[in-house]
């Protein structure tokens, strides 16, 4: 299961990287969860969505962000599951803040060789502040 799990993951990160992005969402299983921690109304982009919103992600975060970095740094293969950790850095064009937060994001492939869950952690409260919000700390 490792292989495949790492042959997924690699072809997600292939199209991705040429910018396919109906190519990557072709590789989620229908009833797949993806989700990025976050409050939606601050960072439009974070939250749950069903495969079907998977282009909105995109779309959205090339609306209102400039893409300076998003670098893989190591992955992690365990039979179905995958983590990958990395740093994306991003400009936030109605703020000027750069957004620079290490993530990971944690991958799990099913039998048939399709994504089922695909969960990315990064700093929200860095990028909630780069969004233009301030976020009371108690």
């Amino acid at each position: 299961m490792s292989d495949q799990t790492r042959s997924v993951v690699n072809e997600l990160l292939a199209r991705l990287g040429a910018g396919d992005i109906a190519g990557f969402t072709e590789l989620f299983a229908a009833d797949a969860h993806w989700e990025l921690p976050g409050d939606p109304k601050i960072v439009p982009w974070v939250g749950r969505r069903k495969v079907s919103e998977i282009p909105d992600f995109f779309a959205t975060m090339s609306e209102l962000t400039d893409r300076e970095l998003f670098d893989i740094e190591r992955i992690v293969v365990d039979g179905p599951s995958a983590v990958l950790i990395g740093r994306a850095r991003v400009v936030v064009r109605a703020t000027g803040r750069t957004i620079d937060t290490l993530f990971a994001i944690d991958i799990v492939v099913n039998p048939e060789g399709r994504v089922t869950r695909y969960y990315m952690f990064e700093d929200s409260l860095d990028v909630a502040s780069a969004m233009g919000a301030r976020p009371e700390l108690t």
